[in-house]
């Protein structure tokens, strides 16, 4: 099991902030420290700054020196698929072969209205992430690349330059574990499935879908990693985690509010509960942070993987 941070810097967190909170993950033992991609604030608070992510993990790839850097999730309507293979690359060159991407197909609509970003349905935004997903990928392994989609079009294309991780950097394929298509799209291109607020039980269940995409696509089950990302509360007491609770409530984005979602406690227990998902087939918990709350339990959460290994 390894823990990774989750970083929600659309909610006003400065580069300062955001750098705070990548090394203190750093020094924790954390294996990553992944940025959320939003325009505006997923919370609605729309005062809040919402900083370009891309930009955040350069200035990430020279001030950290271990973790693993990357974008948690890349909505496939902010820009071409070129694009995002390109800032991807360079990332993993500034960060001498740490980066990863996910790739989703955006959820907040809100956002594509307010930047003039199209919003299509559900199916027609998966479609772009099919596509997306052989152009990243076929510009990071092939010389020349040529591709003739129904949404992207590439002829004769020498993309450089080439990834340091071969043949490309991990990709982090993220959304809804009931979508068919989704589980099949991590099992063609993807190094992990991220899913949201699940219980071990129901992610028992995911893990036996990858396993069988898996297997229709002739792939061995154990390269395709599932990562879950939770809420947190831990502390050093009980006392004073029930305190930090009721603050994190008073303050969180309305769906991240289910605490019977977050690892929650003292370390003990929240070993435990990590357990309990390493044990359901979970290979990464990604820890979703916004505040120095948040920051000052990421020692905590330091601890805590000193228990589970």
């Amino acid at each position: 099991m390894e823990f990774c941070l989750s970083i929600e810097i659309q909610e006003g967190m400065t580069y300062a902030d955001t750098l705070a909170m990548t090394r203190a993950g750093e020094e924790a033992g954390f294996q990553a420290a992944l940025l959320a991609e939003h325009y505006e604030p997923s919370s609605g608070i729309i005062e809040r700054m919402s900083a370009d992510a891309w930009v955040f993990l350069g200035g990430l790839a020279r001030d950290t020196r271990r973790i693993r850097l990357g974008s948690l999730v890349s909505p496939v309507t902010f820009r071409h698929p070129s694009v995002l293979a390109k800032m991807a690359a360079t990332l993993d060159h500034m960060t001498d072969g740490r980066a990863e991407l996910g790739i989703g197909a955006g959820w907040l609509e809100s956002e594509h209205a307010a930047y003039g970003f199209p919003f299509g349905e559900p199916a027609q935004r998966v479609d772009l992430m099919e596509e997306q997903l052989q152009v990243v990928t076929g510009l990071w392994s092939h010389d020349p690349f040529t591709f003739d989609g129904t949404h992207y079009h590439l002829k004769n294309c020498h993309f450089t330059p080439k990834p340091v991780q071969r043949p490309g950097l991990p990709i982090l394929v993220g959304g809804r574990p009931t979508s068919v298509r989704l589980v099949r799209l991590a099992a063609q291109y993807a190094e992990e499935f991220v899913i949201a607020l699940a219980t071990p039980a129901q992610c028992r269940e995911v893990r036996e879908r990858l396993d069988r995409a898996c297997e229709k696509e002739g792939r061995d089950p154990a390269s395709l990693g599932l990562a879950v990302f939770c809420g947190l509360c831990v502390a050093e007491t009980a006392e004073e985690a029930d305190e930090l609770r009721e603050r994190l409530l008073a303050e969180s984005r309305p769906h991240m509010r289910n605490t019977e979602l977050w690892i929650m406690g003292t370390p003990e227990p929240a070993a435990e509960q990590v357990r309990q998902f390493a044990a359901a087939g979970v290979d990464r918990l990604m820890y979703s942070v916004e505040n120095d709350v948040h920051r000052a339990m990421v020692p905590v959460l330091g601890e805590v993987l000193t228990l589970i290994r």
